[in-house]
């Protein structure tokens, strides 16, 4: 990737800010950890600002071209780009498509395939955890106070080491229990993403707590701001020796002072087991967001 990925960040930025939204796809800091994945390009092109990726597959849009109002034009331009360079028509495609965008893509033209659901939740509702249905997130948070005595601290860059080994060790555990060989694969790639949030924390203003329990840290999380009233919990890593630290970690982020006038928080997709999709579910998200990948329609 080259060096100076970082020095579009202003560019980027100036650009999501025209298009406000609440996926995590539109963040700077989301394309920056996948760049031992993928080379990116920025083209702006009739006020559009337009992020290529590129992989040994081919070539397509990481996000739709940004803009106030997206040009069905600017859209078949890049489409006509992405054809020159892939030698598969299949890798062709614009990917984290907003619902509300569709409107905007002549659906003669072009397939519409929904991605999955990202769980986005109201953050007073997890500050307070009230009510029969936060009964157990209580519970679960309370085991973990009343058994272990733990700091909940900020990420600093002295950290990365021990974060890393955190990583590992779960890693290895979740790769052996996991059947799914997506899912596996899932779990190696995110080495690399982890440690490029680890290293670049502070560059990319990323919110990082860790917790650490007898001097030894056993849980990570890190997140950014999308927009003025939404949060993203990126990712978040928890031993799980350690009953309720889960829950623990992500009840102290959503009360966190620097969340304090955040009113969503978004815990990303359902791309993952069956079993970490229930678990989002069980802490009553206020909405579902819908994500679309768009392509041509093979005629």
């Amino acid at each position: 990737m080259p060096p100076d990925l970082l020095s579009n960040q202003p560019l980027v930025e100036s650009y999501l800010k025209k298009i406000p939204s609440p996926l995590a796809a539109f963040s700077f800091a989301n394309i920056f950890i996948w760049q031992d994945f993928f080379k990116f390009e920025f083209v702006v092109a009739d006020g559009h600002l337009c992020i290529f990726a590129s992989d040994e597959a081919g070539t397509f849009l990481y996000l739709p071209p940004l803009a106030k109002t997206l040009s069905a034009d600017v859209v078949e331009q890049c489409f006509k780009r992405m054809d020159k360079l892939n030698k598969s028509k299949g890798v062709t495609r614009i990917e984290n498509v907003p619902e509300d965008q569709l409107a905007h893509l002549p659906s003669t033209a072009y397939s519409v395939h929904k991605k999955g659901y990202e769980y986005l939740y109201f953050r007073r509702d997890l500050v307070d955890l009230k009510g029969d249905a936060f009964k157990s997130k209580r519970n679960a948070a309370n085991h973990f106070v009343k058994n272990y005595q733990s700091e909940y601290l900020p990420f600093e860059a002295s950290m990365s080491g021990e974060c890393t080994a955190l990583y590992e060790k779960w890693a290895e555990e979740k790769i052996l229990g996991a059947k799914d060989e997506i899912y596996r694969m899932m779990v190696e790639d995110n080495r690399l993403v982890h440690r490029r949030v680890f290293n670049s924390c502070r560059d990319l203003g990323l919110v990082g707590r860790v917790v650490r329990v007898d001097g030894k840290i056993v849980a990570y999380t890190f997140g950014y701001f999308l927009n003025k009233d939404t949060f993203c919990d990126l990712l978040e890593i928890a031993d799980p020796r350690f009953k309720g630290l889960a829950t623990y970690i992500f009840w102290q982020l959503c009360n966190d002072p620097v969340l304090r006038d955040t009113k969503f928080i978004n815990v990303m997709d359902d791309f993952v087991p069956e079993s970490v999709n229930r678990t989002k579910m069980s802490f009553r998200p206020a909405a579902l967001l819908p994500s679309y990948t768009v392509s041509p329609k093979v005629l």
